[in-house]
């Protein structure tokens, strides 16, 4: 899971007041969104003219949205649903008397033959950083946008807000623009953050550090965000400001998405936090001291100061912080400092710490939940390597010596 404690699926409920919050921090976003013509559907923009009709563009895929925010909010403010329903009649309507010009098909065609294959070279080590104690981080160039992306095995997909692509809106929707016609549209989250809606383009040129640049590359970026509860951040911004990040690198395979990993197709991928490096390659460059089926959740068991090993499903995560534990091995609403936390796969032990305190004073002890389903939380990876295998659905724990 990214940032704080995990990726969402679309079908979870949603707190009633948070609805209300949803208008409030819907303005610059949906206006964004509104603004950017190149999100109609393929047909639409095949069939359209030099000079666009925003509303004709923008109706095939903004109504939807529009519909599903109006009948959520008519449930407890018919007059909040009224007024967002004429608001955007209003934009749409205005945005007509603006002249944009979209590439021709014939124009992206071209563009797409003269760009260059994605083919990294086998073991390309890009830089990797670590902010806040717990956050494995890369700086990245996404069509020409400056981003750091905290690395998240627990989800999957280069997700970024449509604010890194420009200082202002003007900016931000050119820069929409250049990444040509999204191929789809959904919505995803983090629990304990923001849920959003996002644009997918399968044709983005990302530079990883100087170190390693990829073309085509699919992107997802987010155009409305909104809290998951009332202590939540209000904006996607905020949340991913919270973990010292502007965006969201998801390698993880096999995740809830949004998407894929961009970095799927090229095999696998080493997280070494101990040696601060990111590896891209179609085989382990390290040495696997253990190797487990499903990346990153496998069935593992955990154990508390000593005790008998209790069966759980772990995801090696990331970006899960400090992770949780299930409340069959810790019976209170925390874990209490100096408590020794071990995860065997079988008899092999994989990763062990002690609860404390980090360098900025925060908690180390994973948060109880109930059930068997638990995070890693970045733990494993202060320790050792771990490869992810794209083509065998396994991850790796390799030794840190190697």
């Amino acid at each position: 899971m990214a940032g704080r404690d995990g990726i969402r699926g679309n079908n979870q409920s949603r707190n009633a007041k948070v609805r209300r919050r949803r208008v409030v921090i819907m303005g610059g976003a949906v206006g964004a969104f509104l603004a950017a013509a190149a999100m109609a559907t393929g047909s639409a923009v095949t069939a359209a003219p030099a000079k666009a009709d925003f509303e004709d563009l923008l109706d095939p895929i903004i109504q939807p949205v529009l519909t599903s925010l109006s009948d959520a909010i008519a449930g407890f403010d018919p007059a909040a649903a009224t007024d967002l329903t004429s608001w955007s009649d209003s934009l749409l309507g205005s945005l007509n008397s603006i002249d944009l010009a979209l590439p021709s098909t014939a124009e992206s065609a071209a563009a797409a033959a003269a760009s260059p294959a994605s083919d990294p070279t086998s073991g390309a080590i890009i830089p990797l950083g670590l902010a806040e104690d717990t956050e494995p981080t890369v700086q990245a160039t996404v069509d020409g946008a400056n981003t750091t992306l905290l690395v998240d095995t627990g989800s999957s997909g280069l997700v970024i807000p449509y604010t890194d692509l420009g200082s202002n809106i003007l900016a931000q929707l050119e820069g929409l623009l250049e990444l040509g016609l999204p191929t789809g549209i959904g919505e995803s989250g983090y629990s304990g953050g923001v849920d959003y809606i996002y644009l997918t383009y399968d044709n983005a040129t990302v530079d990883y550090g100087g170190v390693l640049t990829t073309t085509n590359t699919p992107i997802d970026v987010e155009i409305l965000s909104w809290p998951t509860s009332l202590s939540s951040p209000s904006s996607f911004q905020d949340f991913l400001g919270d973990n010292d990040v502007t965006g969201i690198l998801g390698i993880g395979d096999n995740t809830a998405g949004p998407t894929t990993s961009p970095l799927e197709s090229y095999g696998g991928v080493l997280v070494d936090v101990p040696q601060h490096e990111l590896i891209v390659s179609d085989t382990n460059p390290g040495t696997a001291i253990d190797t487990l089926d499903g990346a990153p959740t496998s069935n593992l068991t955990e154990s508390i100061n000593g005790g008998a090993p209790v069966a759980v499903s772990d995801d090696i995560d990331s970006g899960g912080v400090y992770g949780t534990i299930p409340s069959t091995l810790e019976s209170g609403s925390s874990v209490p400092p100096n408590t020794t936390i071990t995860v065997f796969d079988g008899t092999k032990e994989l990763y062990s710490y002690v609860t404390g305190t980090d360098s900025d004073g925060t908690s180390t002890s994973p948060t109880v939940v109930s059930g068997t389903d638990i995070d890693s939380g970045v733990i494993p990876y202060l320790e050792h390597p771990i490869f992810i295998d794209y083509s065998n659905d396994t991850l790796s724990f390799d030794d840190t010596l190697s």
